[in-house]
């Protein structure tokens, strides 16, 4: 009797806690029909890194993992760094190395340069927006 007076109490105080939603964050963006992607990219390597920053006074402020990726435009060498991108629920990477469709975003000049910004068409159609931060010769 003292067992199931116990399991009938564990019950009751169990049912009205709230179920917390398991949230993945905001999805990745999708590309827009009718948008060109005229550039050729070629990823030839991918490096996991974190990318830690500091404030105004030299306090610490904060880490999050970023992508660094090799690859080829036009013949020329450049590195692109990007945020981290998981496919669904975490399950695998998004990026990997192979060929790609691309569009310049910002400073579109011939020739990549450090700064330049970049949307690369992935998987299922979803972009990764990285930025120039190496031109190797």
């Amino acid at each position: 009797m003292r067992q199931l007076l116990v399991a009938l109490f564990l019950l009751a105080c169990s049912a009205p806690l709230p179920a917390q939603k398991i949230r993945y964050g905001q999805e990745l963006p999708k590309a827009k029909p009718g948008v060109g992607y005229p550039l050729q990219m070629h990823v030839s390597g991918i490096h996991l890194r974190q990318l830690c920053k500091t404030g105004e006074n030299g306090h610490f402020v904060g880490c999050h993992d970023v992508v660094d990726a090799d690859a080829t435009q036009n013949g020329r060498k450049i590195e692109l760094t990007g945020d981290w991108i998981w496919f669904h629920k975490f399950s695998a990477l998004a990026i990997t190395p192979g060929n790609y469709e691309a569009r310049v975003l910002k400073n579109g000049s011939s020739g990549a340069s450090l700064g330049e910004e970049y949307e690369l068409v992935l998987k299922e159609n979803t972009l990764w927006r990285c930025t120039v931060t190496g031109v190797f010769e």
